[in-house]
């Protein structure tokens, strides 16, 4: 049952990303070091996973970054496939495309629904993408 699951799930991470024109971006966090924004036309319920919001991600670096595999990759914007947990307040990073400044490829991770889950906390970008992607979930860490 595991491998059909996995089987189905990396299906959809696998698929071919649309042109950066007919996508519906919406930025989240603050953070110096990369812009950060969500495909609002990739967000979906997982259909295996309860609580859990599958969307793509797209980072841009000022500068570019270092994006191994493979071994002297270098990126200036990422996409990445997550799994947000609503319930649990996490964030699973389940697969890397890294591209140079020129929009070629030149990395990407295996899908891994083993990756380890982020807590979403206040002021991180984990916690602006769950409040973005989650708002009718109560957040755990804010205090009264």
């Amino acid at each position: 049952m595991g491998a059909i699951r996995n089987a189905a799930v990396a299906t959809v991470c696998l698929l071919t990303p649309l042109p950066a024109s007919a996508q519906n971006w919406a930025s989240f966090g603050s953070n110096v070091a990369a812009s950060a924004a969500v495909d609002m036309d990739s967000v979906r319920p997982s259909e295996i996973l309860p609580d859990r919001i599958g969307a793509w991600i797209r980072y841009t670096y000022p500068i570019s970054i270092e994006c191994a595999p493979p071994r002297g990759c270098r990126a200036s914007s990422q996409r990445v496939y997550v799994l947000v947990n609503c319930a649990a307040q996490g964030v699973a990073y389940v697969q890397r495309i890294s591209y140079d400044l020129n929009g070629n490829l030149v990395g990407q991770t295996d899908v891994s629904f083993n990756a380890p889950q982020v807590v979403a906390r206040p002021g991180s970008p984990e916690g602006d993408l769950w409040r973005l992607l989650c708002p009718a979930y109560p957040d755990r860490f804010e205090r009264p």
